[in-house]
């Protein structure tokens, strides 16, 4: 039981420890996007950009929030965004955003810090793997991930974004 659990547990790398050569250059320009994912995609994608919210949960004192963003209809990109109850309570605003992309809500409050980026391969077993894989029906495989810790006036919150193989690719949901 504990080689499983060992197994499903994410191996997070700063991004000096990147390393996605065996993936494409496309994948890799997308990973280390510095900016917002959804203006990447906007300008990418035009008309045929779409954000799908998937869901809003509790779970373990969490304000869970998932989205895809798709291309034509294909998700390139699922997100997931972990708001702790402390920051909610602080900023009740973030579970009522709707179709709002994350990015963009947070750049219009204002007074609002990325951390770093950290990086993974991380295998099928993983929950955000799974959930991801599940939403585009591919079978388990490994998936690139990034996320980042965000703070709203100090008040934390985490963002994961799992990209599929096809993100960017010419003739899968672009343009």
């Amino acid at each position: 039981m504990a080689a499983l659990a060992e197994q499903t547990v994410p191996l997070w790398l700063p991004d000096t420890a990147l390393e996605c050569d065996a993936g494409s250059a496309r994948l890799r320009s997308w990973l280390t996007e510095p900016g917002l994912l959804t203006h990447r995609m906007r300008t990418t994608c035009g008309p045929a950009f779409h954000m799908n919210v998937l869901g809003e949960f509790g779970e373990n004192s969490e304000h869970v929030r998932e989205i895809e963003l798709c291309a034509n209809g294909v998700a390139w990109v699922f997100a997931q965004t972990r708001v702790p109850a402390l920051t909610l309570a602080q900023h009740g605003w973030l579970a009522h955003i709707g179709n709002t992309a994350l990015g963009e809500a947070l750049a219009a409050h204002g007074r609002v810090t990325r951390g770093e980026f950290e990086y993974g391969q991380l295998p099928a077993a993983v929950p955000l793997i799974a959930r991801a894989l599940a939403r585009r029906n591919f079978p388990p495989q490994p998936l690139w991930a990034r996320r980042s810790t965000y703070a709203i006036e100090g008040a934390p919150l985490l963002v994961q974004e799992v990209f599929f193989p096809d993100v960017g690719e010419i003739g899968v949901g672009d343009t």
